[in-house]
């Protein structure tokens, strides 16, 4: 099991262990990032934290454009253009106003 799956399920708290495919989480999305500086913060690379996000596993759960979402928000996390707040708050912003009738 890669590094970062081992990360994201301890940092989610398991979160990951749901059906595939099923929508990508707020909360998903910032332990993903959170893993991601973690790593980062171990002396990985961003090609490397990166490239694990290629990993068959993460490949089974999350669709490709939420894998995208993913590398994206740990790109921005990982080089400090994005806090992790700004991320976690911004994506609550967005998901509430995506879910509006």
């Amino acid at each position: 099991m890669s590094v970062l799956i081992r990360v994201l399920l301890l940092s989610c708290g398991f979160v990951l262990c749901m059906p595939v495919h099923a929508e990508l989480s707020c909360d998903q999305l910032v332990a993903s990032a959170q893993a991601g500086l973690a790593l980062r913060d171990r002396g990985a690379s961003l090609g490397y934290v990166l490239a694990e996000t290629e990993s068959r596993d993460m490949q089974a759960r999350f669709k490709p454009d939420e894998l995208g979402v993913i590398r994206r928000a740990i790109r921005l996390t990982f080089t400090g253009e994005v806090s992790i707040y700004e991320l976690a708050s911004n994506c609550e912003d967005g998901k509430g106003s995506g879910s509006r009738r």
